[in-house]
């Protein structure tokens, strides 16, 4: 990774792809937790994703393992209707897919910059 805070074309397209996935992966599970069943299966899933991913050996297993534990804690109590947790998970969707756009628009522009 680059030292200080500018990113190589590289890790600004992957950042950017990246995002913007797992930006359509989150709003797709906001929409399937609204049956009950997939929404338990899901937020189950995603929270022992994130334990194994806790138990890594690299420090990326370890923040995607928190961050998978973390949204599977959030589609959990979204089910039990504990606050604005649906609210917050679309905004969280719609927030990284803004972010990997940027980024994706970034990319594209550096790519063509050095052609």
């Amino acid at each position: 990774m680059a030292t200080g805070t500018e990113l190589t074309l590289s890790e600004r397209g992957t950042r950017g792809f990246v995002s913007a996935g797992a930006g359509i992966g989150l709003l797709g599970v906001n929409a399937l937790i609204s049956i009950p069943v997939v929404g338990w299966a899901i937020g189950g899933g995603l929270a022992v994703l994130g334990i194994l991913g806790i138990g890594g050996k690299t420090k990326i297993d370890k923040t995607y393992g928190t961050i998978s534990l973390v949204a599977g804690a959030a589609v959990l109590l979204a089910q039990l209707h504990i606050g604005p947790l649906g609210f917050i998970l679309g905004a969280g969707g719609l927030g990284l897919l803004a972010f990997g756009g940027w980024n994706i628009f970034k990319f594209a522009r550096g790519m063509k910059d050095r052609s």
